[in-house]
């Protein structure tokens, strides 16, 4: 069952985020690495993971102070995405992400 009421719109508060992971596309990776890595930083988003299909790499952002994210690791798709030590608790595998 989802915390959130189920309501006409869906939104919720900032603090209530924990995660955020997006696959970005040719048209929207200057937004996702720029505008919208800036607007979680500021929320204090605690995670934030890029899937790059055409880099076939991901970006994880950590650590939010301000409007960006003190950490920023780079990893390829094959290798594991470790988020233990964060608030997720999980570790992802990349192995079959998909390459454009």
């Amino acid at each position: 069952m989802s915390r959130w009421p189920r309501a006409a719109s869906w939104t919720t508060c900032s603090s209530d985020v924990e995660f955020v992971a997006e696959v970005i596309s040719k048209g929207t990776a200057a937004n996702d690495y720029g505008p919208k890595k800036k607007v979680y930083a500021t929320a204090g988003i605690p995670v934030y993971v890029i899937a790059d299909p055409y880099l076939g790499c991901c970006r994880v952002f950590t650590h939010p102070r301000g409007d960006d994210y003190m950490r920023d690791l780079t990893l390829k798709y094959g290798e594991p995405i470790d988020l233990t030590d964060t608030v997720v608790g999980i570790s992802l595998s990349t192995e079959e992400f998909p390459r454009d």
